[in-house]
């Protein structure tokens, strides 16, 4: 453990750290917004589904 400290204190100052965290950082926010954004496509195509559900019967009283 004691290693891993003096190693860290090593790249403290660096920046080194910082760009690894930002990485990390975007990454992470990346995969949650393509999450989302399968998500709520998966409810738009539901949702455009029963739409055009509802048009051919609309249509077909016609």
């Amino acid at each position: 453990m004691n290693e891993i400290n003096t190693w860290l204190k090593q790249f403290a100052h660096n920046y080194l750290l910082i760009v690894i965290a930002a990485v990390l950082f975007f990454v992470c926010k990346a995969l949650i917004g393509f999450y989302t954004y399968r998500h709520y496509d998966k409810k738009l195509m539901v949702l455009i589904q029963k739409v055009d559900i509802l048009l051919e019967e609309k249509n077909k009283l016609e």
